[in-house]
């Protein structure tokens, strides 16, 4: 190769090495624009989420005190009626409210805390047995864990599981041979997964709230208006065809004020009420939604009982999710 000839090749080399780190640059510089932006969009999610949880406990606090507005104004606490008034009505009955909080209109909705099947107490297998009328193999099954979840001796009954029946499945720490301490145990049992009372939303509905120790029970018939669907279709032996029809009912109600006595027949009402309660216990469970298309949010759900002529409430949940 003649000397024109290797000046020519060491020109190429080098002009394919600076072409290589250009690139190689280029990559850099996106990748570190990319990585900003993502930390930047990070951040402001971080902090809108941060912001959405105060925002979610101001709006709870804010429906609390009008709902004991509403309460020392209205002594008849009867749900799923029309108003006779046009003023804004704070009931439980899962209607939607919308509360301006911190520059953004949060939705917010007030239950009834009597709701669900009550799982309380050192006998709720009872409870869960006599839960529907016609028992299936699943039922019973779970009914029988159930009992000897709570029980205090190790003696397992027929369908049941004690402490060998645990630690052969891998699971060394039970059963806890003591009632319930929160609804969520009944989802240690295994097979629980199977059946209809498990969480809707990330949370246990179909179950009654267990009160933290010494305070009052959540005790009395559940509220129409704050059980789920399922729990209501197995209470009452719904058929499926039933089933939907209640779900677009309450659906109706929540969302636009129409009484389920305009959209189920009289006899399906009465067999609800028959089951359900349809006025206000006095214990309420608030749940406030922050989220929106354009910001993330958090959920917040207080249950929350006034304590009539004083002035505290006793706080039976506060679940920020």
């Amino acid at each position: 190769m003649t000397a024109r000839g290797e000046r020519r090749y060491e020109r190429g080399v080098a002009l394919i090495t600076v072409l290589a780190l250009i690139a190689s640059i280029g990559v850099l510089v996106a990748s570190s624009v990319a990585m900003s932006q993502y930390s930047t969009a990070e951040t402001d999610t971080f902090l809108s989420l941060q912001r959405s949880a105060l925002e979610a406990e101001s709006a709870a606090n804010r429906i609390l005190w009008m709902l004991l507005a509403d309460r020392a104004k209205h002594a008849d606490r009867k749900l799923g009626g029309k108003s006779n008034t046009e003023e804004e009505r704070f009931l439980a009955d899962g209607t939607e409210h919308f509360v301006e909080t911190g520059g953004r209109t949060v939705s917010v909705r007030i239950f009834d805390a009597v709701a669900g099947l009550d799982l309380s107490g050192s006998n709720p297998a009872y409870r869960l047995e006599k839960h529907r009328g016609t028992r299936d193999e699943i039922r019973e099954q779970l009914a029988a864990r159930l009992r000897d979840y709570v029980d205090s001796d190790d003696l397992a009954g027929a369908d049941g599981m004690e402490k060998q029946h645990y630690r052969g499945a891998g699971i060394p720490v039970l059963p806890r041979n003591r009632p319930l301490q929160f609804r969520e145990e009944y989802l240690w049992l295994p097979g629980a997964e199977k059946s209809h009372l498990y969480p809707e939303d990330g949370v246990l509905d179909a179950i009654r709230l267990i009160p933290p120790e010494g305070m009052r029970a959540l005790s009395g018939r559940p509220n129409l208006y704050a059980t789920p669907v399922a729990v209501i279709a197995e209470q009452c032996a719904l058929t499926e065809e039933e089933q939907k029809h209640l779900a677009e009912a309450l659906k109706l109600w929540r969302n636009a004020r129409v009484p389920l006595a305009e959209t189920l027949p009289p006899a399906f009402s009465g067999k609800l009420e028959m089951n359900f309660s349809t006025r206000e216990s006095g214990a309420y469970t608030i749940q406030v939604d922050t989220a929106s298309p354009e910001n993330p949010g958090r959920r917040l759900r207080v249950t929350v009982r006034p304590i009539a002529g004083e002035k505290y409430f006793e706080y039976y949940q506060f679940l920020l999710y």
